[in-house]
Formats: C-alpha cells, sequence, structure tokens
C-alpha cells in the first residue's frame, strides 16, 4: 500500500495489533478491516505500509502532518540505516543544517558575507578559482563574496575539509547531498572548486508519480541544475517507502544518496550501490540485477553506450528502470548515436518508389530499430514544468517521421497540486 500524510505537526498511530491512539481515544484492534472502521469513527484517514513481512497500519487526521509508525517498527526502519522513516522528518531544517555544513568548507573571511544573504537558503553553488574573486550562485544572479582574489591557500584549506577527490573529480560531505567538484591544472594541482548545494525536495517526484507507481520505466531528461538528481531521490523514497518496492541506487558520484557509507535519509528505504570508477557504472548495474534480486533500479545519467547496453540488459530481465540521460529532449538522446539505443536504436531504410510517394520523404528514411528500454520519457523544461510522452516507442517514431511527438505538459502548483497545462496526441 502507500502511505499519505499531510502537513502539520503530529498524528496518532493505529497499529496492526495494538492500540488506535490519540486524544481520547484507546480501542482495541484486531483485524485490518476493524482499524479501518476504527480510523472512519474517528475521522482519521488510513493507510497501510509493509514492514518485513507484516503489515502495519498509520492513520493520520485533517490536520495532520508528519507520519508516525509504531514503536516496533520504527526498530526495524532503524536498523536498516534510516532516521526511523523518512516522512517524520523535518527536511526543511534538515537542509538549512546541510546548508551549514557546506559554508563551513569555504574560508572563514568569505562565510559571513554568504551567511547574510537574502537568498542564502536558496543557494545554488560556490565558485572558488585562484586568482578570481570567490561568487556564490544564487537563482537572482551570481554574487561576489569577496573582492580579494582566491589563493592557492583557500582552495588547500577547502579541499582539507573534503577530503579525497574521485576518478571523476568529484568529492562530498558525509551523510550530506552536495557535491565538491574540483579543477585541476596540467599537472594535476587542484586549482578551482564548485561547490554545489543539494537538498531534499520531498514531493517533486509526484509530478509523474502516477507512471513510477504502476511500474514504467522511465527516462528522465533536462539541463543541469533542473533538478534531475533531486527528482530520483524523491521516486526512491515513494517506491521504497510508500509503495514497498525493492529499490536498488546506482549511485556513481554519490549524489542521489549522499556522500559515506549510509545513505541519506531522503532515499526512503532504498538501498544503494556505489561505484568505484565512473566507467565502472555499466557493470554495477548488471552486478545489482544479478545478486540484489532488485525490483527497481535507479540510475543517475546513463552517459555511455555501455551503460546504454545494459540498462536494455535490465529492462529485458523485468525490472522496472529510473534514469536520467545527458540531453535537454527527446531528439537529443535520438540524434546520439552512443545513446540511442535506449530509445530503440535508429538505423537507415530503403523505401521503394511507391513507399516513398506515399510518405512525401525521400527513398531512404530513418527508423526505430526495436522496442524502447524505457516506457514513458520526460523532459524536464523546469523544476516544476515537465513534458511527458507516455508512449516513448510511439513519440520516437513520431519525431523520425517530422511529426510533433505525442505527450503532455503538466506543472506543479506551490500546494503541491499536479495541473495538466497541455496535451496533444
Amino acid at each position: 500500500g502507500c502511505v499519505k500524510a499531510r502537513a502539520g505537526k503530529s498524528l496518532p498511530v493505529l497499529s496492526y495489533r495494538g492500540q488506535c491512539k490519540g486524544p481520547g481515544i484507546s480501542t482495541q484492534i484486531s483485524k485490518l478491516r476493524i482499524l479501518q472502521t476504527c480510523a472512519r469513527k474517528h475521522n482519521r484517514t488510513l493507510s497501510v505500509i509493509h514492514c518485513g513481512e507484516k503489515k502495519v497500519a498509520a492513520a493520520s487526521s485533517e490536520e495532520a502532518g508528519q507520519l508516525h509508525y509504531p514503536r516496533r517498527v520504527r526498530r526495524v526502519l532503524k536498523h536498516k540505516g534510516t532516521e526511523c522513516s523518512s516522512s517524520t522528518i523535518d527536511y526543511q531544517a534538515r537542509n538549512e543544517k546541510e546548508l551549514q555544513q557546506l559554508v563551513n568548507v569555504i574560508p572563514d573571511r568569505l562565510r559571513e558575507r554568504l551567511l547574510l544573504h537574502d537568498e542564502f537558503k536558496e543557494l545554488i553553488e560556490i565558485v572558488l578559482d585562484l586568482g578570481r574573486s570567490p561568487l556564490a550562485r544564487f537563482p537572482s544572479g551570481d554574487f561576489v563574496l569577496s573582492s580579494e582574489v582566491v589563493t592557492q591557500d583557500d582552495i588547500q584549506s577547502a579541499v582539507s575539509l573534503v577530503g579525497q577527490f574521485g576518478g571523476d573529480n568529484r568529492a562530498g560531505i558525509d551523510r550530506c547531498l552536495h557535491r565538491i567538484s574540483c579543477i585541476r591544472n596540467r599537472h594535476g594541482r587542484i586549482v578551482g572548486l564548485t561547490c554545489r548545494a543539494g537538498r531534499v525536495v520531498p514531493g517533486s517526484a509526484e509530478l509523474i508519480g502516477d507512471l513510477v507507481r504502476k511500474g514504467d520505466s522511465v527516462l528522465m531528461l533536462g539541463c543541469p541544475g533542473v533538478g534531475k538528481t533531486t527528482a530520483l531521490r524523491d521516486i526512491c523514497r515513494l517506491l521504497s517507502e510508500e509503495c514497498g518496492r525493492r529499490v536498488i541506487a546506482v549511485d556513481t558520484s554519490n549524489e542521489i544518496g549522499g556522500d559515506g557509507d549510509i545513505p541519506h535519509c531522503a532515499v526512503g528505504l532504498a538501498r544503494r550501490m556505489q561505484v568505484p570508477e565512473p566507467d565502472k557504472q555499466h557493470s554495477v548495474m548488471i552486478e545489482a540485477v544479478e545478486n540484489h534480486m532488485p525490483e527497481v533500479i535507479v540510475i543517475d545519467e546513463i552517459g555511455t553506450e555501455a551503460e546504454a547496453l545494459a540498462a536494455k540488459t535490465i529492462a529485458e530481465r523485468g525490472v522496472q528502470l529510473v534514469a536520467t540521460c545527458h540531453g535537454n529532449q527527446l531528439e537529443n538522446v535520438l540524434r546520439n548515436p552512443a545513446l540511442n539505443e535506449v530509445l530503440g536504436g535508429v538505423a537507415p531504410v530503403t523505401l521503394g518508389d511507391e513507399g516513398a510517394r506515399q510518405r512525401g520523404s525521400q527513398k531512404t528514411v530513418l527508423e526505430r530499430k526495436g522496442p524502447p528500454t524505457f516506457s514513458a520519457v520526460v523532459e524536464m523544461a523546469s523544476r516544476t514544468k515537465w513534458v511527458v510522452h507516455h508512449d516513448a516507442g510511439r513519440a520516437v517514431d513520431m519525431l523520425l517521421a517530422g511529426k510533433q511527438p505525442a505527450g503532455e505538459i503538466r506543472e506543479m502548483q506551490a500546494d503541491g497540486a499536479v495541473t495538466l497545462l497541455e496535451q496533444w496526441e
């Protein structure tokens, strides 16, 4: 079942074999049917989750907010490495705390000016380049942190607090979602840092919640910074914690589950497999399927032909896939010979005179070679507006025929409601 909770502060708990506890409420519960009746009687909304092999029920009222599980469930969730359930966490407070940890990396002389900025909580990234003024990037634009240029000591100080960079020149902060990337000179010395802030945005996956809940494999496209990884985290949480599926995230740069060996609570109960080197991502993808029996695999950035073929292999085994890919739009992936295999591949076909005349085209045309790896494709135009192609194969065929691919535009409102703006066949 799926757990639903509303914004607020607290709510009672209904345990499957226990009591319905709330203000002035104490009712013995023995069966789920009676539990549902009790919930209706006291104006509660009942949701059922799975904890191991047992069903556990939790209730919420209209004014309720965070979902609290029975004590025995909290013990199980805590044992699995989560801070209880992600539903009980104040994400705003956690984001602020983790943002402070990112700020602590930069030199003291820059920190105070950054903390006083009006948009501090919306910080996108901090840029430190040797010999240039340090910058902080916000939605409104760049902000110069100091008129004094960045020195080698400034960079070394930050690097000493971050730790070792991987083969992809990326590092992180333990149990945080931030990404710190370095620029090296030709001799391997670090001369620049990009410190990107990572945040939890619960509910960000609801724009395609209907697709992933019913088991569709979804490919997500979008420019850097549009929120692809943020959405993947929420999909991990939604499918693992709310829908009770076995989810594994193949986390090449530790951006989905955060740095360190314990995954961030934002991914719910999803497990995480780290990748030792970026060029080994495809082998870890296959290893996840062969060794850990997942129902869902989540991948951040399919970027090579080997990874595209690995994704195809996984899909052929009946595992649901949710992944991001290089490219802003469907056409970008289709025109990329290394990646178009995830959309079924493209091959030239020679038509006869009659066929070319009927189509009104040249005798040599491009057509899809086979079924796509993903059943649906999502183009993320912005954090709140996505273009959804429900049938990836049909969308590709229409695009190759010179037509606008069938799809719809969805937008998330400020209150979290999803609105259908436009639809075309």
